[in-house]
């Protein structure tokens, strides 16, 4: 999957994303009464989101000198070759490194938060689809702050999820190049031999099947075309 093939994605899923921001209580309470107001919010996050993309991708002239300083980024999936590298440090010592994981075993790049309304239904759908295919490395990468971190184990654990968390904030390059939408909830799925196998941007009940394919691909996907590099 290259990345001009995830913008569609993101624009027929976006409603059943949470933007990379905790709401105040009166904020969520206010999108449950006014489902209008929520679908404009939606559709404002899209294109801020769709520009940003733009703006990293180089389509746009008016980059930040924030977005600059990431000119040599690869997005995942951009090329047909394997994922971009990453060093991860979880607290408490956990570590995911792309040199033990990319083109040795497939895993999962779970882009979430606690206070996300479809989080929970996403994570339900991967806590099933891992229970039919198989375990499979998890990397758990929360968007939570300080004031809601401590939530974050008995989340993942509600979903049968133990691997450690990483605070994504912490890793903007690796958000970036993995969550290039800045939505959650997000699955990035790889491959064992490196490749990305499928991106999924926000929830929809319908897609647990293809959850399961895509995990069952990932554990047997042929090798990357020697030509493919990084």
């Amino acid at each position: 999957m290259i990345v001009e093939r995830l913008a569609p994605i993101v624009l027929g899923v976006a409603l059943a994303g949470c933007v990379q921001h905790p709401a105040l209580p009166s904020a969520a309470a206010a999108r449950r009464d006014d489902g209008a107001a929520a679908r404009q919010q939606a559709r404002a996050q899209v294109a801020q989101s769709a520009r940003r993309l733009a703006l990293l991708l180089g389509e746009t002239p008016d980059a930040s000198p924030e977005l600059e300083a990431f000119g040599s980024l690869r997005i995942v999936g951009m090329d047909e070759g394997p994922v971009p590298d990453f060093e991860l440090a979880a607290p408490g010592g956990a570590h995911y490194s792309s040199k033990t994981l990319v083109g040795q075993q497939p895993f999962v790049a779970v882009f979430f938060a606690t206070w996300c309304d479809y989080c929970g239904g996403e994570l339900k759908t991967l806590e099933r689809a891992l229970r039919e295919v198989g375990p499979m490395v998890v990397i758990p990468v929360s968007a939570d702050t300080p004031d809601t971190w401590s939530k974050v184990p008995a989340y993942l654990a509600s979903f049968g999820i133990r691997q450690p968390a990483v605070r994504g904030h912490d890793y903007p390059r690796f958000a970036v190049a993995y969550d290039p939408f800045d939505t959650v909830p997000a699955l990035v799925i790889v491959g064992r031999n490196g490749g990305l196998v499928d991106y999924h941007v926000g929830y929809d009940p319908a897609h647990a099947e293809r959850l399961v394919a895509s995990l069952r691909l990932a554990k047997t996907i042929a090798p990357l075309g020697a030509t493919a590099s990084k």
